[in-house]
């Protein structure tokens, strides 16, 4: 039996010496494609099997926004980087997340802005929170 090594506290130069073994990694793991996201709804009806695919492609101001999209058996929309909220229609759930999040939706209109509606959770320098979806 081995005697159990104390738990050291990682130093600002331990940190950095991690980061820079693994950001070729990192990199890599950030070069992942999502697939567009698909919700199946199935449902037995006098006597037929009823299959409903449903996929999202939604773009505010031209840009992608990304994350994954699902429609509950009710019909109600919900979106994975939000998992506690549902909304009665796609539309209602991207003008709340334009509410929620207006730094992430800079454009005001279909030409130009900064940046993104990409990488929800993820932090823009001087923007506050970024968009992931699809």
């Amino acid at each position: 039996m081995t005697a159990n090594k104390p738990i050291t506290l990682p130093t600002t130069k331990s940190i950095a010496s991690y980061v820079r073994r693994n950001a070729l990694k990192v990199k890599k793991a950030q070069r992942h494609v999502h697939k567009p996201s698909e919700s199946v709804r199935e449902a037995d009806y006098g006597g037929h099997h009823i299959v409903i695919r449903t996929t999202y492609q939604i773009e505010v101001d031209g840009v992608p926004l990304m994350g994954h999209m699902g429609v509950t058996d009710d019909g109600r929309v919900h979106y994975h980087p939000v998992p506690n909220a549902s909304f009665p229609s796609a539309v209602d759930l991207v003008k709340e997340l334009i509410d929620l999040f207006p730094d992430d939706f800079t454009g005001g209109g279909t030409s130009g802005h900064g940046g993104g509606h990409m990488q929800m959770g993820a932090r823009r320098k001087g923007r506050g929170r970024a968009r992931s979806s699809k």
